[in-house]
């Protein structure tokens, strides 16, 4: 499996996963801010991380495609 950079939702801290599995890391809170949500780096560009930052955690929403 190749390295997967992912970086949290809520304060953009990024985390490279080597041999660790995705599953884990989604379960795992950020160290730096302790929120739990990841994306992969790759996934999202300025405008996606901008957004999230500027919309307040409690009104954020999983939409399932």
């Amino acid at each position: 499996m190749s390295p997967l950079a992912v970086e949290c939702l809520r304060c953009g801290q990024p985390h490279v996963l080597g041999d660790a599995r995705w599953e884990r890391l989604t379960e795992s809170e950020c160290p730096r801010c302790g929120y739990l949500g990841w994306a992969p780096s790759a996934a999202l560009d300025e405008p996606a991380r901008r957004a999230l930052r500027e919309r307040p955690v409690e009104e954020r929403r999983l939409r399932v495609a």
